[in-house]
């Protein structure tokens, strides 16, 4: 938790655990990052078995296990079409993170990105997924990333990719893109949590002087 506030930006946060439960305070208006610390994104790499326009009928908000088949839609910018892919089961998780950074691309118009960095056993699955992509045609050479059942981005995979490292695009903000960074670099919270509030101290002190005072 520490780590994962350090990653937020919020470098004067204090963590304190009290009888199973986990208090986290920090300076200033820090409500979402706060309430961040506590989430697990679910990220996936999935393959895609197949691709189309996507409309608002044809592309519901769906979950699915990762040892299932999921349909997705991706995430675009405002007045971009977005795409309706059919996924495969999970090939790579979240688990298999171990490292994430986010980064502007100076050299492109990419954006903010967020680098990947794969656990020794993410990188071997990794490069079998891109293995056998690089053999298919397209759409089907392409692997989906997927967050909280949205597709950030599906590249075509022209090659293996051995060293367990990819870039993530998705018009990301720098805000975006370093919660994303935090939320994955910190690798799955050994625990499940559940937010039980999030309290705004200086305007609460703030609201107390000024009926005080009135």
């Amino acid at each position: 938790m520490r780590h994962r506030a350090d990653l937020l930006g919020l470098k004067k946060a204090h963590v304190a655990v009290f009888g199973g439960g986990i208090t986290a305070t920090a300076p200033g208006k820090a409500e979402k990052k706060l309430t961040a610390l506590g989430e697990q994104a679910r990220l996936e790499f999935r393959p895609v078995r197949g691709e189309s326009p996507a409309s608002a009928d044809r592309c519901p908000a769906t979950t699915a296990p990762a040892t299932e088949p999921l349909t997705a839609c991706s995430t675009s910018p405002a007045n971009t079409p977005a795409n309706r892919y059919d996924l495969g089961p999970a090939a790579v998780r979240g688990a298999d993170v171990s490292a994430a950074r986010a980064h502007f691309d100076k050299q492109s118009a990419s954006g903010w990105l967020v680098d990947v960095t794969f656990t020794s056993r993410g990188a071997k699955r990794f490069a079998d997924l891109t293995t056998e992509l690089s053999r298919q045609q397209p759409p089907t050479n392409a692997v989906a990333i997927v967050l909280d059942g949205s597709v950030l981005s599906a590249p075509a995979v022209n090659t293996t990719i051995p060293d367990g490292k990819v870039q993530i695009s998705g018009s990301f903000t720098r805000a975006s893109a370093r919660e994303l960074a935090a939320l994955l670099s910190a690798g799955s919270l050994p625990v499940a949590m559940t937010v039980s509030s999030v309290t705004d101290i200086d305007s609460s002190a703030a609201a107390r002087e000024a009926a005080a005072e009135g």
